[in-house]
């Protein structure tokens, strides 16, 4: 299975970037506290180079409680600037406004603190600002592609935030790589193969989440092949053409959505073992 999106405006969207980093103080790279490692496109790092940066972690509330608070322990133990927020729900955010408040001050400076918040499709970029400001400012979505141009955003007179376009590296490393970020929602749906994708997010939720997986779809065993679980899940729905053949296509949809969505469960890729 090939997973590749790198369209036309994030290459575009790349060079603003590039070009915006003599305007601001600090970069907040947001990724997803469901895959930590594989959410983080590395190619930020080249370009952001040796500007202050801090990472935030956003959709805690669709994450391994347990996972997530292994990755907190990990970040403390290694003093790294990194802060775990749901900004659908508003929790953790007020950290990351003293933070940046607190660089003001360090900065010393008689202007507002400007700070540019890049990441990958998806991560929430929008809805983080939204719930900082308070507003709707931003854009959002819970898909690929909604902010397609940079947004200057004020944030009750100390700082400055300035929203980007999602950006994927031009290519993964490897397979699941691609079908993490797929299943996540950051590669567009109409490019993939959703049938393969979804018996791939199958195959790692019997391995990694089985009981999340027989609770959601009322299964008996997963104790089988993907194809047979995903054939299960299908019956169970009722997805089924005439003559009884499964839907394919609509049980990967569902499958696909639920996931996304956190109806099958707190699920996370990446561990601190992952590493």
């Amino acid at each position: 299975m090939n997973i590749q999106w790198y369209p036309g405006h994030m290459a575009k969207a790349t060079r603003l970037i590039k070009e915006d980093l003599k305007n601001v103080d600090v970069i907040i790279k947001l990724l997803d506290a469901r895959a930590v490692i594989r959410s983080e496109n590395k190619d930020f790092n080249k370009i952001i180079n040796q500007k202050k940066s801090i990472k935030v972690f956003n959709k805690t509330d669709l994450a391994d409680d347990n996972k997530t608070a292994e990755w907190i322990k990990y970040f403390k133990d290694n003093n790294e600037d990194v802060f775990f927020v749901d900004a659908l729900n508003k929790k953790g955010l007020n950290d990351v406004v003293n933070y940046l408040n607190d660089i003001k001050v360090n900065f010393r400076a008689n202007r507002e603190v400007r700070a540019m918040v890049v990441g990958i499709p998806n991560v929430g970029k929008s809805m983080f600002i939204n719930a900082i400001t308070r507003k709707s400012n931003a854009r959002t979505g819970n898909k690929p592609g909604v902010t397609l141009s940079k947004q200057w955003i004020k944030v009750k007179g100390e700082f400055y935030l300035l929203d980007t376009p999602g950006v994927l590296p031009p290519k993964f490393d490897n397979i699941e790589d691609g079908v993490c970020l797929a299943s996540i929602g950051s590669v567009k749906e109409t490019i993939l193969d959703r049938e393969e994708l979804a018996l791939k997010l199958i195959e790692f939720l019997i391995d990694k989440y089985p009981n999340d997986l027989i609770n959601r779809y009322k299964l008996d065993s997963v104790d089988k092949l993907p194809l047979e679980v995903y054939e299960d899940i299908g019956r169970k729905r009722g997805f089924l053409l005439k003559g009884g053949e499964i839907d394919y296509l609509r049980t990967a949809v569902t499958v696909l959505d639920e996931f996304k969505n956190g109806n099958i469960g707190k699920i996370s890729f990446d561990g601190v073992n992952d590493l």
